[in-house]
């Protein structure tokens, strides 16, 4: 029964992890924010497709935070990008038997050959301009591959900037 109970609290407490880390200033009073802008960029480079998408996203979440867009004199600016990442996964032939009681095991291994992989983890932070410093910040655990369709892009930025501005104001 024991073992039950632990098991069922583990299962619990694997259940209410984030998808997202955020960090925050807890001096900062957050009810005096009610305008943003978007962090410029410069003229010559374009907005790409994800910037976009993590921009209406950003936008959706801010409104119904009751903060307003502006061009000029906001309350905060908004910086988001990708930080571009990668793993390594390994493939390749092995082979193994396992061992019991007076018995021994055998094992054969290839050697293994190794795969990049390459992903994103969006970043949002909130910049004070009276100060310009970062009050906010949060960072997405999951990965935003190059695989991944236009419409599983939109949903995951999507998903992943509500789970973000959940945390925001902080409490």
């Amino acid at each position: 029964m024991k073992r039950c109970k632990l098991f069922l609290g583990v299962l619990l407490l694997a259940g209410c992890t984030s998808d997202v880390a955020t960090d925050y200033n807890s001096a900062t009073n957050y009810a005096v924010f009610k305008t943003y802008q978007f962090a410029s960029s410069t003229k010559d480079h374009a907005l790409s497709l994800d910037a976009a998408r993590v921009e209406d996203a950003i936008s959706g979440q801010l409104y119904a935070k009751g903060l307003k867009p502006v061009q000029t004199d906001a309350d905060l600016t908004v910086q988001h990008s990708i930080l571009e990442q990668s793993d390594f996964q390994s493939y390749g032939t092995s082979f193994g038997f396992g061992y019991g009681y007076r018995n021994v095991g055998v094992a054969y291994s290839a050697p293994r050959q190794y795969k990049e992989y390459r992903y994103g983890k969006l970043v949002v932070e909130l910049i004070e301009n009276d100060t310009n410093q970062i009050v906010w910040r949060s960072v997405s655990q999951r990965k935003l591959t190059e695989t991944m369709s236009p419409d599983s892009r939109r949903k995951f930025i999507d998903e992943q900037i509500r789970e973000m501005f959940n945390h925001y104001p902080p409490h």
